[in-house]
């Protein structure tokens, strides 16, 4: 209720000084519950992907969020984030919690680099706890990706990808080497949104230049 109504009334001011168009509106079911991964940039980044499905994703938080009152009271109880120590790992009782969030249609955000960034590139390390919930809960994932880092009254692209399962690994034991594969396909998967979006993005300036130096030939 609190999200709502919080929602509805900072919709206007956000879509004002953070504007952003979403491409892939269509891949995903709102009827279904999905294991959401995004490339990470900026704090600001939750509440954009809440703006984007229209719907209040209870994502995982570093704990260091959650010291201030205001910022606490934002993230905890609005929003719904679960604070987790990043060095001792997810409690028993928060994974029950996370399990229930699953269960009950709605979506579980991770942002797997496991810390903001500019760029995801196939070299970088993420953290493989989207992948273990989604193995362990038989959950599809839905990769998103944020185009650039949210700036004032500048318009953003966010991209909604295909859900997949990593199926293969759910009759497998979670091992080292077995969660690496997962991780590696984890990444894989947000990098390649963003390397076909960027792809036919060129390809639209290089039409738009090709038509630009005929125009110039003509004159």
């Amino acid at each position: 209720m609190l999200f709502w109504l919080t929602y509805y009334l900072i919709w206007l001011p956000v879509h004002i000084i953070a504007p952003f168009r979403v491409i892939g509106k269509n891949n995903y079911s709102k009827r279904k519950n999905y294991v959401l991964v995004c490339n990470h940039q900026s704090n600001f980044d939750p509440i954009l992907l809440d703006f984007t499905f229209r719907k209040r994703i209870r994502f995982i938080a570093k704990k260091e969020l959650f010291k201030k009152k205001t910022s606490s009271f934002l993230f905890k109880n609005i929003l719904g984030a679960i604070p987790i120590d990043r060095e001792k790992g997810v409690t028993i009782s928060q994974t029950k919690e996370i399990y229930n969030i699953l269960k009950n249609n709605e979506f579980l955000g991770i942002f797997p680099e496991g810390t903001r960034r500019e760029g995801l590139n196939k070299d970088d390390k993420i953290k493989g706890g989207a992948c273990l919930f989604a193995i362990k809960t038989k959950t599809p994932i839905l990769p998103c990706f944020i185009v650039n880092k949210q700036k004032n009254f500048k318009k953003n692209t966010i991209i909604i990808g295909k859900p997949f399962e990593l199926s293969e690994f759910y009759d497998k034991k979670l091992d080292k080497e077995n969660i690496e594969k997962a991780e590696n396909i984890l990444r894989d998967k947000i990098i390649e949104i963003g390397y076909n979006y960027q792809k036919v993005i060129n390809e639209k300036m290089l039409v738009k230049a090709l038509k630009r130096e005929r125009k110039s030939k003509k004159v």
